[in-house]
C-alpha cells in the first residue's frame, strides 16, 4: 500500500490537500464569501453605473461574487503553508499581469465568436443591434470580470494548486479542478449534456493555461470574456441566464449544432468541438514544455510544539 502510495503521492504534502476534503473546502470558502458580500449589500455599487432597476439587479449577481477574492487572499496569507500561492497573482514580473489578461481577453472573444458565428451561419440564431450606453458597459466589465476571477481564484487557483501539491501527476489537478467546476453549475437552467461536456473542457483548457503558461491572469481574462462576450456583446444566455442589457439583442433561435435555447453555445456539440480541438492543439504542442512547479522545492511548514496543526486549509 505504502508503495502504491509512493507512486501517486508527493512528498511533502498536507492532509487537507486530499481530494474530497479540497473540494468540499473551496465550496465553504466560496460560497462564504457571496454571502458575506450579500449581506454587506455589494449590490449597492451597481447603482454607480447604472439607474435601471432591472440592469442593477442582473450587474448585482456577478457583483455578490467580490467576497470570495478576499475570503480566499487571506486563507492564503493566514496559513503558511498556502503562501506561494501568492505568487500566482504577485508574478516576480509584472508584465506577465498585464500580457495575460489581453491575450486571455482576446483568445475568450475569439473563440466565443467562432460559436456565435457558426450558430448565426447555420441559421440557429438571428441577432440584430441594440446599442450601448459606456457607464453600464463599463459596470458589466468589471462585476463579470470579479465572478469570473472568483471562479477562477476557487478552481484554478485553491483547488488546481492544492492537487498540484498532493499528486504527482498535474492531471489530478486538472481533472479534479474541471469537475468541480463543471458540478458548481449543475443548477442551472437548461443543462443539457452537451452543456456539462462543454463546462468540464473548459475547466481542463482554463486549468491547462495555467499549468503550460503559468499565468493564474490569464485564466481570469479567458474566463470573463468568455462570459463577458456571450452575455453582454452577443446577448446570448450566458450558463443559462439571459443579460438584462447587451450590445446586440437575440431576436430568434432554435436548436442546432451550433446552438442551444436553453442553454445558449455552451449547451451545443459544436462548441464542444470547437473547444476539444483547441485542447488537444495545446496538449501536443506544448506536451514537452518544462512547465513551472510551485511545490518542486517546497518545504512542509514546521509545527511548533504544543500547538495544534494550522498551517493550511
Amino acid at each position: 500500500m505504502s508503495s502504491f502510495k509512493d507512486k501517486i503521492l508527493r512528498t511533502p504534502r498536507t492532509w487537507t490537500d486530499n481530494i474530497l476534503l479540497t473540494g468540499l473546502l473551496s465550496v465553504i470558502l466560496f460560497y462564504a464569501g457571496v454571502l458575506i458580500a450579500t449581506l454587506l449589500g455589494v449590490g449597492y455599487l451597481t447603482r454607480l453605473f447604472t439607474p435601471d432597476p432591472d440592469t442593477q439587479g442582473f450587474m448585482s449577481l456577478y457583483a455578490s461574487f467580490l467576497g470570495a477574492w478576499p475570503v480566499y487572499i487571506l486563507i492564503f496569507i493566514i496559513f503558511k503553508g498556502n503562501r506561494p500561492i501568492l505568487k500566482e497573482f504577485i508574478p516576480e514580473k509584472k508584465s506577465r499581469i498585464f500580457i495575460g489578461l489581453i491575450a486571455g481577453a482576446l483568445g475568450g472573444f475569439v473563440l466565443n465568436s467562432i460559436s456565435v458565428g457558426g450558430a448565426y451561419l447555420m441559421g440557429d440564431i438571428d441577432l440584430s443591434f441594440s446599442g450601448f450606453d459606456p457607464l453600464p458597459l463599463l459596470g458589466f466589465v468589471i462585476f463579470v470580470f470579479i465572478q469570473s476571477g472568483a471562479e477562477e481564484i476557487m478552481c484554478r487557483c485553491y483547488v488546481y494548486q492544492k492537487l498540484r501539491r498532493r499528486y504527482k501527476s498535474p492531471w489530478v489537478a486538472i481533472i479534479g479542478n474541471s469537475l468541480l467546476f463543471m458540478a458548481m453549475h449543475l443548477g442551472n437552467n437548461g443543462l443539457t449534456a452537451a452543456a456539462l461536456a462543454e463546462l468540464f473542457l473548459w475547466g481542463v483548457f482554463f486549468a491547462l493555461v495555467v499549468f503550460y503558461f503559468d499565468n493564474l491572469w490569464a485564466s481570469f481574462a479567458l474566463h470573463a470574456s468568455w462570459n463577458f462576450t456571450q452575455n453582454i456583446i452577443y446577448g446570448l444566455p450566458n450558463s443559462g441566464i439571459v443579460s438584462q442589457s447587451s450590445i446586440f439583442k437575440l431576436e430568434a433561435a432554435s436548436d442546432g449544432f451550433f446552438y442551444d435555447t436553453g442553454f445558449g453555445v455552451e449547451g451545443c456539440w459544436g462548441s464542444v468541438l470547437v473547444l476539444l480541438v483547441v485542447i488537444v492543439v495545446l496538449v501536443v504542442v506544448f506536451r514537452n514544455k518544462e512547465c513551472n512547479d510551485l511545490w518542486a522545492n517546497w518545504e512542509r511548514p514546521s509545527r511548533k510544539k504544543d500547538k495544534p496543526a494550522a498551517e493550511t486549509v
